[in-house]
């Protein structure tokens, strides 16, 4: 369905050339001689775009926009003129008018603006839709997912939590692996105690022992203990060690050992310290590549690899990209202080494609550098880093297209669906529901052909 459009103008040259040069573009486009007819014709019938002239007798270009915005807050406005001022043109602006044409403009301009305003809504539709299933989205511990992936994920992770066995979470860099622990231990029994990440890559071989079994004073040289490692620390609650197949040979067999007695000695002591913990590792090696190669001993992965957890990467789990899209466009805004009303069908074409070898890591970065980068209310494919936009490049189109049209657009069908069967087809409910205008939820039901009650 076209979208309609309303042209209103005293001079008939100048209304008439309007009509003609948007509907050689396909749009269905009705003209009107004045500025009360066309609010009668605003107030009876939906319009998606008023090009109307800021000069008429009676009622002029200023209150036909008050008019149309009153009728639908989404209505795209146009405002045309010959006498153009800067107070005219701040005043039109300020009631949400798209664009201010100076006359003599040409048919194509004015044909741009259209497509520009009407795109500019259709983004904020589409943002508004992907905040309103953002809100409804299943959530757990920070980790946002609708895709079929993702639920398998959060039901793993509740499964998880009613046990208290040693858990191995495997996955790429930048999946989210101890976004994966922490809720584990967040909704186990060992909830509001201590939870404790280390990162066995970061820490050098001689520190790392020192920093999981703890030291006595004069253990090695400089050791002022005593000092509790991270076993103790822990205790009561969740110890993470991510990356655990960096850990050296000897330290795995003293971590096998403490695991298995409960109980850790620390450098230079006698006696060993009882402990109580759920104990997680986490790491982005092939496991069973790392135990070929005997850097991962055999006797240590199975007493921690009791539960195993895969993450997918998220080149596996594309359909949740624009809602964690969304979630990192509402989080950087508000850091930076900036308005951004969306991201435009390129950008997202373009994030969708991508394959993110970094995970929803790099994504997040991303999304943060196209916001800081932003110029305008929306991010676009020139504010995403280079990187992304050359990797996009290299899949192939059409096999994209035919997935995003089979997967998203299925997604968002089904959420709509749900939405207005919740509220028994009442589409007003249904948008207050979603939190957008109810002449949004149509045009979004007439986009995704959903029959109307």
């Amino acid at each position: 369905m076209s979208e309609r459009i309303l042209v209103v103008d005293d001079d008939s040259d100048t209304r008439e050339v309007c009509v003609e040069a948007l509907r050689r573009e396909g749009y269905d486009v009705a003209g009107e001689d004045s500025g009360r007819s066309a609010e009668a014709v605003l107030r009876s019938s939906a319009v998606d775009v008023a090009v109307t002239d800021l000069k008429m007798p009676g009622m002029g270009g200023l209150q036909v926009l008050r008019a149309a915005k009153e009728a639908d807050a989404d209505t795209v406005v146009i405002l045309i003129t010959a006498f153009p001022t800067v107070d005219s043109a701040v005043e039109a602006m300020k009631f949400g008018a798209a664009e201010y044409l100076v006359k003599p403009f040409s048919p194509q301009q004015l044909v741009e603006a259209v497509r520009a305003g009407l795109e500019a809504r259709r983004i904020r539709e589409a943002h508004g839709l992907l905040r309103s299933r953002l809100r409804r989205a299943f959530s757990l511990g920070g980790l946002i997912g609708q895709g079929r992936n993702a639920l398998r994920l959060f039901d793993d992770i509740r499964r998880t939590s009613a046990v208290d066995a040693p858990l191995l979470i495997l996955g790429e860099s930048g999946v989210g692996k101890e976004l994966v622990a922490r809720a584990v231990h967040d909704n186990g029994r060992r909830q509001g105690r201590p939870f404790v990440a280390v990162n066995c890559a970061a820490i050098p071989e001689n520190l790392l022992e020192a920093e999981l079994f703890g030291y006595e004073r004069g253990a090695f040289t400089g050791s002022a203990g005593p000092k509790p490692g991270l076993l103790e620390a822990a205790h009561g609650g969740t110890l993470l060690l991510d990356e655990v197949c960096e850990m050296s040979a000897t330290i795995q067999a003293k971590l096998l050992r403490a695991l298995e007695e409960g109980a850790v000695r620390r450098l230079g002591a006698r006696t060993p310290v009882p402990f109580d913990v759920r104990f997680m590792a986490a790491t982005n090696r092939d496991v069973r590549e790392e135990l070929s190669r005997q850097r991962l001993r055999e006797d240590l992965f199975f007493r921690i690899a009791v539960i195993e957890i895969a993450v997918s990467p998220l080149r596996e789990r594309r359909e949740d990209i624009p809602l964690l899209a969304a979630h990192f466009l509402e989080s950087c805004a508000a850091r930076y202080g900036k308005q951004v009303d969306g991201i435009t069908t390129a950008a997202m074409d373009v994030i969708t494609r991508y394959d993110w070898p970094g995970n929803v890591r790099e994504l997040k970065n991303a999304l943060e550098r196209a916001v800081a980068y932003a110029r305008e209310d929306f991010v676009t494919p020139e504010d995403l880093p280079p990187a992304v936009l050359a990797g996009a490049e290299r899949q192939p189109r059409a096999s994209f297209h035919e997935w995003k049209e089979k997967t998203l657009e299925r997604m968002e069908r089904e959420f709509l669906e749900s939405t207005l069967e919740t509220h028994g087809g009442n589409v007003t409910r249904a948008a207050q529901a979603l939190g957008i205008h109810r002449s949004t939820l149509q045009r979004l039901m007439r986009r995704l052909k959903l029959p109307a009650a």
